[in-house]
């Protein structure tokens, strides 16, 4: 902006002077000038917005993304979150004269976009294990520059709703092959505690129930309906009937997002078979009704 003002200020001047010279001269131009005051300054360019760049890696997420804050590295680098990608606010989002608000309809669209993009790098639903991902915008001077992006922000956690953690590694494709991210077996307590399925546990990860457009202060009052959602998974996974017998089986356990990421977008509900005090050495999965006997 600084070089911008400057040539406007210098540009007035020079105007200035040139009409102080042919008032002087009583309205005559001076030899050799044919009258075009401009044609010594060369058109400027076009003002272009900053844009950040796919595939690239950074220490820190900002909901709202500064130029001069901006210091991607390459994701083979040590950093906490992944770009995975880079779109576009169209119709008439677009042409909104300011960035769209969190949790407002085009925000939540922008979310729903990068859940699907970030299902497809990773090879699976990012649900389903230790992530999380936020949508940056360009801030309001950058939108009225003309920027229209949103980025899509992946990081990996320390444990389900955890905090980010540091790698030197992409997680494209991170779901298509066994990975330490995906959720698995559990110790509960009071709360999950992670393990491996070959030690001594009591629960397991079963997969996740979609709430749909359930409001956020809804949950408390939904648990019969979680419950039973969560049951249908646990038969799903484990391959025994979803019949009246399911809850002789097994009991569950469920946690979901903050508030915040609930209403930027996220409404799935994890669920998890809870035996209570039986000690599990393997997982369930598809172990039938000889694993998950009635009791």
């Amino acid at each position: 902006m600084r070089e911008v003002i400057g040539r406007r200020v210098a540009g007035v001047v020079l105007v200035a002077a040139a009409l102080l010279a042919t008032s002087a001269c009583g309205g005559q131009l001076p030899a050799g000038a044919d009258g075009d005051l401009t044609n010594q300054w060369p058109a400027m360019p076009a003002a272009q917005s900053w844009r950040p760049e796919e595939a690239k890696c950074d220490d820190g997420f900002r909901d709202v993304s500064y130029r001069s804050s901006y210091k991607p590295v390459e994701c083979d680098q040590s950093h906490t979150y992944e770009t995975v990608a880079v779109a576009d606010f169209t119709g008439e989002a677009a042409s909104r004269t300011t960035v769209p608000s969190e949790g407002s309809p085009d925000m939540r669209a922008a979310w729903a976009d990068c859940d699907k993009r970030i299902t497809d790098f990773l090879g699976g639903d990012w649900r389903s294990g230790a992530l999380w991902f936020g949508v940056s915008v360009p801030s309001a001077a950058g939108w009225d520059g003309g920027a229209r992006w949103y980025r899509c922000e992946l990081t990996a956690l320390d444990g389900q709703y955890g905090d980010p953690v540091a790698r030197t590694a992409s997680l494209k494709g991170e779901f298509t092959k066994a990975s330490a991210l995906k959720f698995g077996c559990y110790q509960y307590g009071t709360r999950l505690v992670s393990t491996a399925c070959n030690k001594a546990h009591n629960a397991e990860f079963v997969g996740v129930w979609n709430a749909g457009g359930a409001a956020y202060s809804s949950l408390a009052g939904m648990k019969t309906r979680i419950a039973k959602e969560c049951r249908t998974l646990v038969a799903k996974f484990v391959k025994v009937p979803n019949d009246s017998n399911i809850s002789y089986r097994t009991g569950v356990v469920w946690n979901w997002p903050s508030k915040s990421d609930w209403e930027a977008g996220d409404h799935g509900v994890r669920c998890h078979l809870w035996l209570d005090k039986k000690k599990l050495t393997k997982s369930l999965r598809n172990g039938g009704t000889k694993v998950l006997p009635t009791n």
